[in-house]
């Protein structure tokens, strides 16, 4: 039988083959430490019968992934561990809402009559709803404090989930006297600090114990955490095992696990253990106070790069002890001892005269092995500047010993080596062959430009000068300005009145103007010709006319009166024929009675400015 090939894409192909691979590394190390056989495949064809459509493994992998349950509804409830208690007895409320951690928000603090409430731990689950939806379900804790014994209940109180109030139900708390009846007491994480004082930047291991009932109902607990706000806990673990152990004076059977804390802060932190169950219930701890404190500045020595515990520096090794002047090679550097090797700065690279020394690099793996085998490696590359160098230089560094309260070096020993020559030969200083001098030689090299290079006024990158930044600016500004102009001219296309009454303000202020030096003068005739074109200008908008088409009948109808007065028809008609006069017919002869209307005409303009 002849199968027909897929028909995919090269991206479609690409695509597929990199989801199978993801799945292959998730199923790969379930099989690690035993021997898996699969069993071939056996298809038979019988003759006459279609073989059955193959099943595409890309869509088998997506159908079969787990998504988020979105689509229901989200639920509150609440409830006391335990519901019955004793006045004094540890008593825990935990709030469970079906929503993501991240759209939570809940109250800080609660209150209720009668009892004391104390944020706790909070934590993050999933529950299976279908075959394929996963519902998250976060949880809050609530350490509540009964002074005396009741029936005390919690009013119902809402909490935000996804934006929307959600309503948590009513619970009741009854507390019974002191020499009543057993009471279960609630599930508790036993925290264990080590001794000594804590400082910043310490890498702290916090055991952590859950004890054990001995009775196979209690399987231990997982995902654990140490919550703070200024304490960084690392991600991980180093597994749980079932142990005796001693708390304050007793000995008991526990599951034990230990955690990795790392303060960032100086002053009284406050941390809480929390942890979930195999049945998805979350616990916690109580609060515990650390005391911080902070490095001494007094004493810290060359090399510090906030290392804190207590080390040791092996033998450098080198990648070659016979290089060449001008060639690289690599220093390697191992750190051993007990402190924060899995976040470990490495002390930064020298400057010495003789070698270029680049910042040094670490390895590429989690810091979970790190802290496993305690040591880390720094990998130097130096590049000797001359065959005059005998050994590597020395690299400063230096840690703090939290348990000795001081600083102490750990500077990395130089290497003997053997410089040759470089490949095109090197002419270094030699102290034999020079006359004696208080200044140190400089090295010389050969093969050398014997001209200068371009100069420069700067080496600050282009990128880093102000001027680039507002070069940058530059295209925004120009298509600003075209934005503006282009917008201003639609603006006058449908509204033209505005240019012409700005035209004619300009205008009559000019006229004004004139005007007023001929009256100042005394010319008669200047002051009537200025004063019939202020006129005319003041008028122009209203008749959509050319001002220098415009006659005394025109002026007359845009009076700013609804009734011009006749006081006012009489100056505009005396002005009009006074210019006409003067145009026309030669020198008006009732010059001086013509300037005396000057504070009058001024009013009238005045009042047909504001039109405009």
């Amino acid at each position: 039988m002849i199968f027909a090939p897929l028909k995919m894409t090269r991206e479609t192909y690409k695509l597929r083959l990199a989801a199978l691979l993801s799945a292959c590394a998730l199923v790969v190390p379930m099989a690690i430490g035993r021997q898996v056989t699969l069993p071939a495949p056996k298809i038979i064809v019988r003759p006459g019968q279609q073989q059955p459509p193959r099943q595409d493994p890309f869509d088998n992998l997506i159908a079969s992934a787990a998504s988020f349950d979105m689509d229901s509804p989200v639920t509150a409830r609440a409830e006391f561990d335990p519901p019955v208690a004793v006045a004094g007895q540890r008593i825990v409320f935990r709030v469970e809402v079906s929503a993501l951690d991240e759209s939570l928000k809940v109250p800080e603090n609660l209150s209720a009559p009668g009892l004391q409430f104390h944020a706790g731990g909070h934590g993050q689950t999933y529950q299976h709803t279908s075959a394929t939806k996963l519902q998250p379900r976060t949880t809050y804790l609530y350490h509540v404090t009964a002074g005396a014994a009741g029936t005390f209940t919690v009013p119902g109180f809402d909490v935000l989930a996804y934006g929307k109030p959600i309503k948590v139900p009513a619970t009741t708390l009854i507390v019974n006297a002191t020499n009543g009846a057993a009471i279960r007491e609630p599930l508790e994480l036993l925290m264990q600090i080590p001794d000594g004082d804590i400082y910043v930047g310490q890498l702290l291991r916090v055991q952590l114990l859950l004890p054990d009932a001995a009775d196979g109902r209690l399987p231990g607990f997982s995902r654990p955490h140490i919550a703070s706000d200024y304490i960084f806990s690392e991600p991980f673990s180093f597994g749980m095992r079932r142990e005796i152990v001693q708390f304050e004076g007793k000995s008991f059977p526990a599951f034990t696990e230990e955690m990795m804390v790392t303060p960032l802060r100086e002053g009284p932190q406050e941390i809480i253990a929390e942890a979930f169950l195999q049945t998805g219930t979350l616990i916690d701890s109580e609060p515990m106070t650390l005391n911080v404190k902070a490095l001494p500045a007094k004493g810290r020595l060359p090399g510090f790069t906030g290392a804190v515990g207590n080390f040791q520096v092996d033998l450098p090794r080198l990648s070659t002890l016979n290089p060449r002047a001008g060639e690289p090679l690599t220093l390697t550097v191992t750190l051993r001892g007990d402190g924060n090797l899995g976040r470990m700065v490495p002390p930064p690279a020298p400057s010495p005269r003789d070698w270029q020394v680049f910042p040094p690099t670490t390895e590429s793996i989690p810091p979970i092995f790190v802290q496993q085998r305690r040591f880390v490696n720094f990998a130097y590359t130096m590049i000797p500047l001359n065959d005059q160098s005998k050994t590597t230089p020395p690299i400063p560094f230096s840690y703090f010993d939290p348990v000795k309260k001081t600083y102490v070096d750990l500077t990395i020993p130089p290497v003997p080596v053997t410089v040759a020559p470089g490949a095109g030969g090197t002419n270094v200083f030699s102290a034999e062959n020079a006359e004696p001098t208080d200044a140190e030689p400089e090295p010389v090299f050969r093969g050398l430009a014997n001209e200068p290079g371009r100069v420069v006024a700067s080496l600050t990158p282009l990128q880093q000068r102000g001027w680039f930044l507002a070069l940058q600016l530059l295209p925004a500004a120009v298509l600003g300005g075209l934005w503006f102009r282009d917008s201003r001219r639609r603006y006058h296309e449908q509204h033209p009145e505005v240019l012409l009454k700005r035209r004619a303000r300009r205008g009559l202020r000019r006229q004004i103007r004139l005007a007023r030096h001929a009256a100042a003068a005394g010319d008669a005739a200047g002051f009537a010709a200025r004063a019939s074109n202020a006129l005319r200008e003041a008028c122009a908008p209203h008749s959509a006319a050319n001002p220098d088409a415009l006659v005394c009948a025109d002026v007359l109808r845009e009076l700013p009166e609804p009734q011009p007065d006749t006081r006012n028809r009489e100056i505009v008609s005396r002005v009009f024929a006074a210019a006409d006069s003067l145009r026309f017919g030669g020198p008006d002869r009732n010059g001086q009675e013509l300037l005396a209307l000057q504070p009058e005409l001024e009013g009238l303009l005045a009042q047909m400015k504001e039109r405009l």
